[in-house]
């Protein structure tokens, strides 16, 4: 019997076996990415540019950072906007995740050092105790490199508080880590350590955030955030001393590069390629999302490094930096060895 406007094949048959093969191969792979939301990636999160062959769902408006990071590590996310610290300690001791030529937030770290108004220079922060979200956290990780080579801080000069979930570390670390009975959940810890340095209790905190052109000229939302806290300022704020400081050492410091897990490398042979072509593309519209000043401010970032840092693309500037992330995790015991960076890209990409 045949219900009016629904039809039945018996499951056995040919007819029905050559019906599903052939809706399985017109079906295209989804592929869940992880990103933030920004004006270089929302052509891909409004649908805009698209991924040939591919079906894209995009996570980007429901976790922190820091978490986004750590579901990718428990493998949430095909790609994902990852963590550049964290994705070099987890290539040295396996390759469950590789790299792709896109750059996300980039920028020198000088800002982001905050003390509370009793210390006048950086050397005054060795023997004090410095609070941090996480100690392996990249942003954190490229704070205590500019303190290493531009003033000769060690990390071992100095004392750690982490008030935070780490991510992945893999070795014992060279300096006993203070860390609170309950670590604050991610996204909390900015609030918690600009109040510890407010009331004394922390001589300097170091605070991802500000990054592109407010890391360099100033005025971004990180810092006017924490100096609300009384007597709380960056410790470097001299305009001039961080532009030299980026175009005599050609590093400008990557904090997220995107990444894919080996499986859908493997099983998605041509997405690689294809999803750098595709960021590359939504960067191109990126200006549409972008107000009048962030434009402006964009372009004075180009002139400061004479070049744009957003092009994707593994250069010589790309080079310098992820060997001085490699080598300052070395000296902070999150890393042991020198890695060969061109491989950590997919081939091809690069």
């Amino acid at each position: 019997m045949r219900s009016r406007g629904v039809f039945f094949t018996p499951l056995d048959t040919p007819g029905f076996r050559f019906a599903q093969e052939r809706s399985h191969s017109m079906e295209k792979p989804r592929i869940t990415i992880g990103i933030a939301a920004e004006a270089r990636t929302r052509a891909i999160i409004d649908g805009r540019v698209e991924v040939e062959g591919y079906r894209i769902k995009v996570i980007h408006d429901s976790l922190s950072p820091g978490e986004q990071h750590h579901r990718f590590e428990q493998n949430e996310f095909d790609v994902c906007e990852f963590s550049t610290a964290t994705f070099l300690r987890t290539h040295e001791v396996n390759r469950r995740f590789l790299a792709l030529p896109v750059f996300f937030t980039r920028g020198p770290r000088h800002r982001n050092i905050y003390i509370a108004r009793t210390l006048s220079h950086p050397a005054g922060l060795k023997g004090k105790k410095i609070g941090l979200s996480r100690y392996g956290a990249t942003a954190n990780v490229w704070s205590r490199g500019l303190l290493y080579d531009e003033f000769g801080l060690k990390t071992t000069d100095m004392q750690w508080y982490v008030s935070g979930h780490e991510l992945f570390i893999g070795y014992d670390l060279p300096v006993t880590v203070e860390r609170p009975e309950k670590p604050m959940q991610f996204g909390q810890d900015q609030a918690h350590l600009g109040k510890l340095l407010s009331e004394g209790k922390l001589d300097a905190v170091i605070i991802p955030g500000d990054t592109g052109y407010p890391a360099i000229f100033g005025g971004g939302e990180t810092t006017c955030e924490m100096e609300k806290f009384p007597g709380v300022k960056s410790l470097i704020d001299d305009t001039d001393q961080i532009i030299s400081y980026v175009r005599q050492s050609r590093i400008y410091p990557i904090m997220h590069t995107l990444a894919m897990t080996e499986a859908a490398v493997a099983r998605y042979p041509d997405l690689p390629i294809k999803l750098t072509e595709a960021f590359r593309e939504a960067k191109k519209l990126s200006s549409q999302y972008m107000t009048a000043e962030e434009i402006a401010g964009y372009d004075r970032e180009k002139e400061v490094l004479g070049e744009d840092p957003y092009t994707y693309v593994l250069g010589p500037t790309e080079m310098t930096s992820l060997k001085a992330l490699n080598r300052y995790q070395i000296e902070q015991g999150l890393m042991k060895r020198e890695l060969d960076i061109p491989s950590l890209f997919v081939r091809g990409t690069i």
